[in-house]
């Protein structure tokens, strides 16, 4: 089957905006209202997926890393469009698999795919999700705006994403290995709190301890982390356990800095901004040294 056949059975279906005309052309009018904003991310198979995860669940992965980047913003999605690169002698059958999941996520956020790309390749499967939003206020929530006082909460729990990945390499069908395979990220209503609350803001897609560093220098600050008020997937009381768990990744959680001591519903504390540069860890008031490796680099 051509090229194009493959995108008129999967992809045109999907492709329901009237900016996208059809996919007749080589571009597509973005959905109106502003301000918007826009991300990307791409999966390659072998870093970002295991060959032996099942396709559908790639689909839903795809959405759901862009997704959380728009929601982190204090944003809902918007319009998307959709780049692959197939793998040469993978089956249809497989291809179509991969939509069923993309199919169900588009829908169930409601983002409208535009248009897109489709090539074969002698490498691994590579998507990638070019993604709009809608700002909830007249600006997204960057990392940068966080001042020293500020405190730093998070939403969901932190260590999922590794211990998916583990269960995942051992062919499991656990929670664990779905939760690494599909990810929970936040709701919109979680963007709604980042807009009306929030003066920084980040998914955590990398490891808590590296982002919460990232978020700190974009702000010009430091931070300070009480690594027991972590929530954590596997709670613990051992500093390497808690670390491992801190530094693991793919756990798409909200990461934001707020001012003054209000509760935020879906929320929980776990450090400060400080003056100090770098990165300060303690476990119950002892101080911990930060590991070599804060979590995952591209």
């Amino acid at each position: 089957m051509q090229e194009t056949d493959w995108i008129q059975r999967y992809i045109a279906p999907l492709v329901t905006a009237a900016g996208a005309d059809g996919l007749r052309d080589d571009v597509a009018l973005l959905s109106t209202g502003a301000p918007t904003i826009v991300t990307m991310d791409t999966l390659v198979e072998g870093i970002h997926f295991l060959a032996t995860d099942p396709d559908d669940t790639v689909g839903q992965k795809l959405i759901r890393v862009n997704v959380s980047d728009i929601f982190a913003k204090g944003a809902v999605p918007q319009d998307a469009l959709l780049s692959i690169a197939w793998p040469k002698g993978r089956s249809e059958t497989r291809f179509a698999s991969v939509f069923q999941g993309l199919a169900r996520d588009l829908e169930a956020y409601q983002i409208a795919l535009i248009g897109g790309d489709l090539v074969a390749t002698d490498g691994p499967l590579t998507l990638t999700l070019t993604l709009t939003g809608q700002c909830l206020n007249a600006a997204p929530v960057r990392r940068s705006g966080g001042r020293p006082g500020q405190r730093l909460l998070i939403s969901g729990e932190i260590g999922w994403g590794g211990l998916g990945l583990q269960a995942a390499r051992l062919g499991e069908t656990s929670p664990a290995a779905q939760r690494y395979r599909v990810p929970e990220i936040a709701s919109e209503s979680t963007a709604r709190t980042v807009a009306r609350v929030a003066a920084a803001s980040m998914d955590v897609s990398d490891g808590l301890l590296i982002d919460v560093k990232r978020l700190a220098e974009a702000s010009g600050c430091g931070a300070a982390l009480a690594l027991e008020h972590v929530p954590l997937a596997q709670p613990t009381d051992h500093a390497e356990g808690l670390l491992n768990q801190c530094t693991s990744g793919d756990d798409y959680c909200v990461l934001i800095a707020v001012e003054g001591e209000q509760i935020v519903p879906g929320f929980v504390e776990i450090g400060t901004l400080t003056q100090i540069p770098g990165l300060q860890l303690t476990l119950r008031g002892q101080r911990v040294n930060p590991p070599s490796t804060l979590g995952f680099e591209h």
